[in-house]
């Protein structure tokens, strides 16, 4: 082979080393690479690469062996001479170098001086070659450090950036777990970041389901935005939130995972509601319009005010809210063009035709670039305001009117300041109140207030001032310049300038001195006695309720008198009731004189007074015999005070009284501490009168007899064990039928048939009479229908407790209704002491059953205070003579014959029907006959039965 030959295969061997020195990883596989190749080289005995003052890969005995030395400099750059020739002719030097740069040298150990030769250049681009190639690795380690050090800084700033977002950033993995997430995710879930990455990233959420669709939306369309969901902390805390998410891809494009943002917007949320609930409630039209002039949004004044749904408003027109949609139209124009529009006045349309004056405000609102996106609109309702500023207008317009009819008014008016001052008075006030002109000019309206009412006055006109009212009606007393009181009826109006500003008080003043004490008067009667002046029954059983109450809380007793006249009677049928009046009012004041201050007295009806004694505390023990001692010292009193001789008219009278005594206990009501006082004093009046007695166990049995009957009667009624039985009413001049009187009787299941004196007062006192009542005239209306040829009505007996039931005329007429009975076949039978008692709901219920065709007869009469008022104010068709008259008549002429024969011709006078009760004897019905009484009743004609005697 020649040397050119070899020459070119061993440079071909060493550009193809060198090609491959690129591959190597490392400058010492380099050096060993080179120095194995380099050996090929004809002359080259051994081969070191010399980089910067080290041999990369060298045997170091044969370095020292051969005395070689790799200089070092600082920094090298391409001038740098790092390959010095040492005068040595075995070693030669290839520099390893660019233009930029000396990296070292090649050593190369030569045993033949002219075959290197012919190879250096060929060495030296070798050695340039390997400069370039280090040059290369150095920009490459160089540009990877950098951009290491920028990819170091990057992420730490990211991170940085990710761990200070108050937003909750999690990074998840295309399974939906997390991977990563920042402390705002810890702190908005309440769990630790360790414990967070690795689970379900839609566990998170209070809806799971609609985070895993939302994030399988993200993966079909690489993102999603602002999507509502609801985040839950361990301690139930809930975060409303917007997600946004997008994929992340490596640098293939490939899909990593997911990068989600969860921003809270709880408080705009709560803020957005807070304005939306302001836009709501508030009064004025708010909208919002698009540049297009349509609705978008309004609110519910808006919707009141045309009279339009929301739903139906968004999407219309603005103008064609307006009566004027053409004005609206170039008003809304002016907004784009200044940005506002303020207080343009307009007419909004109801969809009924109603119309409001409204003042028009507008702005353009924009995005955050500067983009008008549209206008908001406010309407204000100015209707009731320019009324205003008309009728102020026309105030102004006329006040000599005004000050005309002030002075011309039959009421004091006058105006004041907010402080009281007075500026303009009319005649009426001064006329009122005595004072002229001038001193009212001179004074405050609360001058002229009696000092009592002072406060009340202030007050209300603070309150009118403060508008928490528009005006006040208040009574108040003033006083006169004589001094004298007068009671006013004070209206109060607070009056307001042009601009809305209180600025000063009218004030209507009416004389109710008259009216005040008309009502006072009333108070008083209401629960006063108009003959005695003492408390009436009503009074009496209110203050006993509180009485009792008291006494139960404390442990105390109450101690009830129940007083009565002996023989008042007497008094009344001898001297009359006038005289019998005077003697009532005389007790009453005696009674009054005898009592303890605190004692209690009241007239509890015609000759009866009950005293009421507080504060006994019971009757066990030494307490309780000085209670019994204290309530008999009160009886013993009453009953001295009472028994003082007495002149009336003329005549000496010595009244006397009994008087029951009970105490209460702790069961006892008004009702049944003045039943057992009445029980006593039934017992003092049977043992003889003028004493009082103690309510003791027999009567206390007795009155457990009463309440035991009671609940007999209500079994009774259940039951329907009341039977009628019927007496004939006959025509005294031939004793033929003409009606009938229905008299009720008690089938008792164990007492056998019992008259209505053994059960009918309890009966009242309990009110089961109208219960009783209605079973009567069932039966009654029964018998009439089935027998439709009975002589003349039957009478039915009326307590005053059935007249005083609300529903009892209903019930007669349902009753007469259901057995189809003509009500011109009933009577209603009333006595006059009933009747004394009615309220005006039972004469109405009268005088109704009278239009109807029911007969109505006054019984026994002649034993009540005032008769022939009673037939003057009821609707009376018939009366009958009390039996006790029937039972007085005698052969000769006597008080009886005049007192019935004077009956007879008031019946006759009043073309009334007349009855006499109670005949058991010819000669008395021969008398009354003689008389001129057409009908009769009694034992005589017939007995009660249980069928009613044929025509």
């Amino acid at each position: 082979m020649s040397d050119t030959r070899f020459a070119a295969e061993v440079l071909g061997k060493l550009l193809v080393a060198v090609q491959t020195l690129d591959a190597l990883p490392s400058v010492k596989g380099m050096a060993e690479f080179l120095q194995s190749s380099l050996r090929e080289v004809p002359g080259v005995t051994n081969t070191f690469m010399c980089l910067n003052g080290e041999f990369p890969s060298a045997d170091q005995a044969t370095i020292a062996k051969l005395d070689l030395h790799c200089p070092k400099a600082a920094g090298p750059s391409a001038s740098t001479p790092l390959c010095v020739p040492e005068d040595r002719p075995d070693i030669q030097l290839v520099a390893m170098r660019t233009p930029r740069q000396a990296f070292g040298c090649l050593q190369l150990v030569i045993d033949d001086e002219a075959k290197f030769e012919a190879y250096q250049p060929f060495l030296v681009n070798i050695g340039h070659m390997v400069a370039t190639i280090l040059e290369k690795r150095q920009n490459d380690r160089s540009l990877a450090t950098a951009t290491a050090q920028l990819n170091r800084q990057a992420f730490e700033s990211a991170r940085s950036m990710i761990e200070s977002s108050l937003d909750s950033l999690v990074a998840i993995s295309p399974e939906g777990m997390i991977t990563d997430a920042n402390e705002a995710t810890v702190k908005v879930t309440g769990i630790p970041r360790d414990e967070l990455i690795g689970t379900a990233f839609s566990e998170c959420f209070t809806e799971p389901v609609k985070a895993n669709a939302i994030y399988q939306l993200v993966f079909e369309r690489g993102m999603a935005v602002d999507y509502p969901l609801t985040m839950r902390h361990r301690d139930g805390t809930l975060t409303e939130v917007l997600y946004n998410a997008s994929v992340y891809r490596d640098v293939g494009g490939k899909v990593l995972g997911v990068f989600a943002a969860a921003r809270d917007v709880t408080e705009a949320r709560q803020a957005f509601q807070s304005a939306r609930s302001m836009i709501e409630s508030s009064l004025d039209s708010l909208v919002a319009i698009s540049p297009e002039g349509m609705i978008t949004d309004a609110n519910e004044a808006t919707v009141k005010v045309t009279g339009i749904p929301r739903v139906e408003l968004i999407g219309t027109a603005f103008s064609e809210c307006f009566t004027e949609p053409v004005k609206a139209n170039a008003i809304y124009q002016l907004v784009f063009e200044q940005g506002m529009a303020v207080d343009y006045p307009l007419t909004m349309r109801h969809r009924d035709g109603t119309l409001t004056e409204v003042l028009y405000n507008a702005s353009v609102y924009r995005d955050a670039g500067g983009k008008v996106l549209g206008v908001f609109a406010a309407a204000r309702d100015v209707t009731e305001q320019n009324r205003a500023a008309e009728t102020a207008r026309s105030l102004v317009a006329a006040e000599d009117l005004v000050r005309t009819v002030m002075g011309s008014a039959s009421i004091g008016i006058v105006l004041a300041g907010l402080d009281g001052s007075i500026r303009v008075v009319n005649s009426a006030l001064c006329d009122l109140l005595g004072y002229d002109e001038a001193y009212f000019l001179a004074h405050r309206l609360q001058d002229t207030v009696h000092p009592d009412d002072l406060e009340v006055a202030l007050l209300d006109r603070t309150r009118v001032i403060a508008g928490s009212i528009n005006k006040s009606a208040t009574t108040v007393r003033l006083v006169r310049a004589d001094g004298a009181t007068v009671w006013v009826r004070r209206v109060t109006v607070l009056l307001r300038d042009g601009d809305g500003e209180a600025n000063m008080l009218m004030m209507q003043v009416e004389d109710i001195t008259a009216e005040h004490e008309a009502q006072e008067a009333l108070a008083y009667q209401a629960f006063h006695d108009s003959l005695t002046g003492l408390h009436n029954r009503a009074w009496i059983l209110d203050i006993l309720a509180v009485d009792l109450r008291a006494a139960k809380r404390r442990g105390h007793s109450v101690g009830a008198l129940f007083v009565d006249l002996d023989n008042f009677k007497v008094v009344n049928d001898s001297l009359g009731h006038a005289a019998g009046d005077e003697v009532l009012a005389a007790v009453a004041e005696r009674i009054v004189a005898a009592l303890r201050p605190g004692d209690r007295v009241g007239r509890f009806g015609g000759d009866e007074f009950v005293i009421v004694v507080q504060g006994l505390q019971g009757l066990q023990g030494l307490q309780g015999l000085q209670d019994v001692l204290e309530v008999e010292r009160c009886a013993e009193r009453v009953s001295a005070s009472i028994g003082v001789d007495l002149q009336v008219r003329g005549h000496r009278i010595v009244p006397t009284a009994s008087i029951g005594i009970a105490t209460s206990t702790s069961t006892s009501t008004p009702e049944s501490l003045l039943r057992d006082a009445d029980s006593a004093l039934s017992q003092a009046k049977t043992t003889g009168r003028a004493r009082w007695h103690f309510f003791d166990d027999t009567m206390h049995a007795q009155a457990l007899a009463r309440l035991n009957i009671e609940d007999q009667l209500r079994e009774a009624i259940t039951a329907s064990q009341f039977v009628v039985f019927y007496q004939p009413i006959v025509a005294l001049a031939d004793a033929h039928v003409v009606g009938h009187e229905a008299l009720v009787r008690w089938a008792h299941p164990n007492r056998g048939l019992l008259s209505p004196g053994e059960f009918l007062e309890i009966a009242e006192d309990t009110g089961l009479i109208t219960a009783i009542g209605a079973q009567v005239l069932d039966q009654v209306c029964a018998m009439l229908a089935e027998h439709p040829d009975l002589p003349g009505p039957i009478s039915v007996n009326v307590s005053a407790v059935q007249l005083a039931a609300p529903d009892w005329l209903t019930t007669v007429r349902d009753t007469l209704a259901t057995h189809r009975v003509d009500p011109a076949r009933i009577v209603i039978e009333v006595t006059e002491t009933a009747v004394l008692s009615l309220v005006d709901s039972a004469r109405t219920a009268l005088t109704s059953l009278r239009e109807l065709g029911i007969g109505i007869h006054l019984d026994d009469f002649g034993t009540g205070y005032s008769s022939i008022s009673v037939l003057r104010d009821l609707p009376v068709t018939g009366v009958k003579l009390d039996l006790r008259f029937v039972h007085d008549l005698t052969a000769d002429d006597s008080q009886a014959n005049a007192l019935a024969e004077g009956v007879n011709g008031l019946v006759k006078g009043l073309h009334l029907t007349g009855i006499a009760e109670g005949i058991e004897t010819q000669m008395q019905a021969n008398i009354l006959r003689d008389q001129g009484w057409e009908h009769g009743q009694g034992y005589y004609f017939g007995k009660p039965a249980t069928t009613p005697l044929p025509p």
